[in-house]
């Protein structure tokens, strides 16, 4: 104590002894085992010999959608994809905003209401119509759920390319090479001009400064889910995703159904509720009659449900426009003129592939 530090000391072991411990059984066990013989060298804990180095150690991996960048969030193992959730979260990290949730409310209160309350009557009197709101209803749903957990057509990041060194397979997808040229330098108007070819600009190919790719003309860069996106339409806060290439045609679904639910479910509950329909004692109108607060709670419930009905219709409405038009509601609403609209029309275009692979394999510290 007190004196110069010393190596911890090496201790020598016969092989029996050595051969021993290294099977987990200690020396005043082994009886006539350990005999003398050879010796083995037992380096202090810590400074093993065998240890590899620091630079031959394998690195941690992680699957591309546990790691993933932008603000989207994975969940059952990575099989639903939802957009962004960070502004207006319920539970934040679930991917569940309050518009989303709202749209949901609208959705299952007036449907659960009919189907407990005018459904049974309905059943009887006329048996076509609560068949063709349980269609209606479960089309909604699905058509909901699809647009809200699919790829919308996202384009992978630059360094999510070369993690998973995918540049090969997407351009022979998209049909260039979305790296561009070169190595960006972060110099927005450099990189613009420097990292997309010539022919590329002027067919309407642009840089994106935070993705780091090079996007097509009809592509763009959604602020809240901050990825690029093949053929984008907007960002849809009631299905929390944005709306795409990949799942324009699963929002459209939802929207038709949506509207045909709202006109099937909402004129039969107010004419429940303004009619003797439904018994002799003046049906529901007559039950609510002496519950004040019931009623006026439906009667909000119906006047909210009627309001978005409205506005869903409009929405509706403007969509078929646009798919006549061939635009996108960015496109419309920013003045943007599209050439060949022919080659890639906004509604009876494919899908495409999903440009990335959820569960390849990355490192760590090859995803910023």
């Amino acid at each position: 104590p007190g004196g110069i530090p010393c190596a911890p000391p090496r201790i020598e072991l016969s092989a029996a002894v050595a051969g021993a411990m290294s099977h987990g059984v200690w020396p005043q066990r082994l009886g006539r085992q350990a005999q003398a013989g050879e010796t083995t060298i037992v380096e202090p804990i810590g400074v093993s010999a065998s240890a590899p180095p620091a630079h031959r150690r394998p690195q941690r991996r992680r699957r591309l959608y546990q790691v993933w960048p932008s603000n989207n969030r994975f969940c059952c193992l990575g099989s639903l994809m939802m957009g962004s959730e960070r502004d207006c979260a319920v539970i934040p990290g679930f991917g569940w905003s309050w518009a989303n949730c709202c749209a949901w409310s609208c959705i299952l209160g007036p449907t659960t209401f009919f189907f407990v309350a005018l459904a049974p009557t309905l059943w009887t009197a006329f048996l076509p119509l609560p068949i063709a709101t349980a269609l209606a209803f479960a089309t909604t749903i699905i058509f909901l759920i699809l647009a809200c957990c699919s790829d919308p057509g996202v384009i992978p990041r630059r360094h999510i390319i070369l993690a998973t060194q995918s540049e090969q397979h997407l351009e022979e997808l998209l049909g260039y090479n979305p790296l561009g040229v070169g190595t960006p330098t972060g110099q927005l108007g450099q990189d613009s001009d420097r990292m997309v070819p010539r022919e590329l600009r002027e067919r309407g190919f642009a840089w994106c400064y935070t993705c780091q790719i090079v996007r097509p003309p009809r592509a763009s860069h959604c602020a809240e889910c901050d990825n690029c996106v093949l053929r984008f339409d907007h960002h849809c806060p009631f299905v929390n995703n944005c709306v795409g290439q990949r799942n324009y045609h699963y929002f459209m679904g939802f929207t038709t159904s949506v509207c045909c639910l709202s006109v099937l479910v909402l004129p039969t509950f107010a004419w429940s509720m303004l009619s003797d329909w439904g018994g002799p004692d003046g049906g529901l109108r007559g039950d609510l009659g002496e519950q004040p607060v019931a009623k006026y709670a439906l009667i909000a419930l119906g006047g909210a449900a009627g309001i978005a009905a409205c506005l869903l219709i409009t929405l509706w409405v403007y969509h078929l426009f646009l798919i006549s038009q061939g635009k996108t509601t960015k496109e419309h609403l920013k003045g943007r003129r599209v050439e060949n609209l022919d080659d890639a029309p906004a509604f009876c275009a494919p899908r495409g592939p999903q440009l990335f692979d959820k569960y390849a394999w990355v490192q760590l510290d090859a995803i910023p």
